[in-house]
């Protein structure tokens, strides 16, 4: 059972609340932010929310995303970390309420998650940690919004890339009724999530598919920061294109490697359902899930990517040949 009664105390006694997401912050990662941070602030709580990325523009649909920072001065007697599966995934703007002394609560979906916090709100059989977040909202009494259950729904339909993947349970469905019921516009979301894109995204996986290789069952790319702002491309991460990569017949893994500022990778992987990333996203710092997972790696293009594929296909062998 995980601890929903230990978070409401927790959070019932406190009154200035920092609230954090991962770097190149997703569906699930915004939903889970804004859909607590506003359920929050409604029973009265001073709330911070943080993320090290800016909101990405595809995102910046769902209600109060123009309040996320990467900073605060409000002095926290709180610290929440959401849908990150280890402290250095929540980026700088963390660190120093991490080492402060006072209680983390750590809520979180992946099966990598370190189990980091004062209390440890993780539930791997969760397709999204917006699946988890309305219990804790009802132990906290906060009443299910529109807004709330728009965040949370589009946490849902993004991880779960629009209830399709293998994690999806009764309980993901249940909890998408509910929000719906609360008046969502489910299409609408689903929509402007997974389906509208601007041309710098599309250009940007042009570049990626013009430039793909494949190898021994991997199939990768990578993208410079000079590419991506010679095309007008904003967004940090890989938006999308490791799906596109892993739809590949002849692949079983996927990997995009996104330059980022400050000599910094960014490397998403994916797989087909019978082969698992997440190890090796765990190995080099990272988490995620069996089938979709990530990390930030530093150096160069050329040296990060000769690091990783060799460590790729060996997971990328059918399972008869790693016996």
């Amino acid at each position: 059972m995980i601890p929903i009664e230990e978070a409401v105390g927790a959070i019932s006694a406190a009154n200035r609340i920092a609230i954090a997401t991962h770097v190149s912050p997703d569906s699930d990662a915004l939903g889970s932010l804004l859909g607590l941070g506003i359920g929050l602030r409604a029973i009265g709580k001073q709330v911070a929310l943080l993320c090290d990325d800016p909101v990405p523009v595809k995102l910046r649909f769902l209600p109060e995303s123009a309040s996320v920072a990467s900073s605060t001065d409000l002095q926290p007697e709180l610290f929440i970390g959401v849908d990150a599966s280890d402290p250095q995934r929540l980026g700088a703007c963390s660190t120093d309420w991490l080492s402060s002394g006072i209680p983390v609560i750590n809520i979180d979906h992946h099966i990598t998650n370190l189990n980091f916090g004062t209390v440890n709100v993780v539930d791997p059989q969760a397709a999204a940690t917006t699946e988890i977040l309305p219990l804790l909202l009802d132990g906290l009494g906060i009443v299910m919004t529109q807004d709330i259950a728009t965040c949370l729904a589009t946490g849902l339909v993004g991880d779960t890339r629009s209830f399709s993947t293998s994690n999806v349970t009764s309980n993901t469905l249940q909890v998408a009724a509910r929000l719906v019921e609360a008046g969502i516009d489910l299409a609408g979301i689903t929509e402007t999530t997974l389906h509208r894109r601007s041309v710098p995204i599309l250009r940007l996986w042009g570049l990626g598919l013009v430039n793909l290789t494949l190898d021994s069952g991997v199939i990768w790319t990578a993208i410079s920061l000079a590419a991506r702002r010679e095309i007008g491309m904003r967004d940090s991460g890989d938006i999308g294109l490791s799906n596109i990569l892993i739809s590949a017949e002849e692949a079983n893994v996927a990997a995009v490697f996104t330059e980022q500022p400050d000599n910094r990778i960014d490397i998403s992987f994916r797989a087909r359902p019978g082969y698992d990333v997440a190890g090796v996203a765990l190995s080099l710092g990272g988490g995620g899930h069996t089938q979709a997972a990530g990390c930030l790696l530093e150096g160069t293009l050329e040296e990060i990517v000769e690091r990783v594929v060799p460590l790729l296909k060996a997971q990328a062998q059918p399972p008869a040949q790693k016996e």
